[in-house]
C-alpha cells in the first residue's frame, strides 16, 4: 500500500518528531482520518525522508514515532526549465506536471511575445510542495525569481546541456538532443520553452549565438504547458 506523503521542516535525526504545520495536520486528520498507529512519509525536501508512526493526533499537533531514516541523492539529469509566463492555469498545469515528470527547477521568464506577466508565486509554490508530495519525491524543485530572456539565457548558460524548443520549417524533428556521443556524461539541463506564438527569430539567434541547441518537439504545434511537460520529460530521461 502507497504511503502518503508530506514534505515540511521535519528533523528527522530525532527519534520522534511534532507535526505542528495546520495544513498537514488538517490532511492527516480531517481529509485522510488517519489514526493513531497509522503510517506515512515524512521528508524535509532536500532529499531524507523517514517512515513514522502517528502516536497521538490532536488539533493542534500529531507526535510521530521515527521507524527509520533514508538519504537520497538525486539521480539522473538535473533539468532546469526555463518557461515563458502563459495564462495563469496554463502556468500552473505546466509546474504541477514539470514536478511530477522529475524538473528540478523552474524559471518563469518573459519574452517578446510574453502577453501575461503576473505570476502568484506563493500559490505555485504551494503546486510544486503537493506535486512533489503526489509524485513521491523527497526532492522539492525550486521556483525560481522571474527573468527577462536575455539574463535567464545568462543563467541557463551554466549547464552542461542548453536546448532552446522552437517550431521552426527548416528544423527536423528528431528524439534527440539527449541521445547520442556525449550524452551518457550530462549532469544538467537547462531547456526553454516559449510563450503563445513561440519565441522570435531574434530570440533564436540570441539563444543560438549564446551556445544553446535548437531543437523541434515535433511538427505539430503544441500548446505551451503540452511543450513544458513534454520536453522536461524528455530532458529528465533522456528519451
Amino acid at each position: 500500500m502507497k504511503l502518503h506523503r508530506f514534505i515540511g521542516n521535519f528533523y528527522l535525526s530525532k527519534k520522534e518528531i511534532e507535526i505542528i504545520n495546520p495544513e498537514i495536520i488538517r490532511q492527516i486528520k480531517d481529509v485522510l482520518r488517519l489514526e493513531e498507529g497509522d503510517v506515512i512519509i515524512t521528508s524535509n525536501g532536500q532529499g531524507k525522508s523517514a517512515e513514522v508512526v502517528l502516536v497521538s493526533i490532536a488539533p493542534d499537533k500529531i507526535k510521530c514515532r521515527v521507524e527509520g531514516v533514508e538519504t537520497e541523492e538525486e539521480k539522473g539529469v538535473q533539468v532546469n526549465l526555463y518557461l515563458a509566463i502563459l495564462k495563469k492555469e496554463n502556468f500552473e498545469l505546466a509546474t504541477q506536471k514539470a514536478v511530477e515528470a522529475g524538473v528540478r527547477s523552474i524559471t518563469p521568464i518573459i519574452t517578446e511575445r510574453t502577453i501575461k506577466t503576473g505570476l502568484n508565486m506563493a500559490r505555485l509554490e504551494k503546486i510544486i510542495l503537493e506535486a512533489s508530495e503526489q509524485s513521491g519525491r523527497s526532492f522539492v524543485p525550486t521556483l525560481s525569481p522571474t527573468l527577462n530572456f536575455e539574463n535567464a539565457l545568462a543563467f541557463g548558460i551554466a549547464s552542461n546541456e542548453k536546448i532552446i524548443f522552437h517550431l521552426g520549417n527548416n528544423l527536423t524533428p528528431s528524439p534527440s538532443p539527449y541521445k547520442g556521443e556525449g550524452t551518457k556524461n550530462i549532469k544538467s539541463s537547462s531547456i526553454f520553452i516559449g510563450p503563445e506564438g513561440g519565441f522570435t527569430e531574434k530570440e533564436v539567434k540570441m539563444a543560438k549565438d549564446s551556445g544553446y541547441t535548437v531543437a523541434s518537439l515535433g511538427p505539430l504545434t503544441l500548446r505551451g504547458e503540452t511543450a513544458a511537460i513534454i520536453a522536461t520529460y524528455r530532458a529528465v530521461y533522456g528519451v
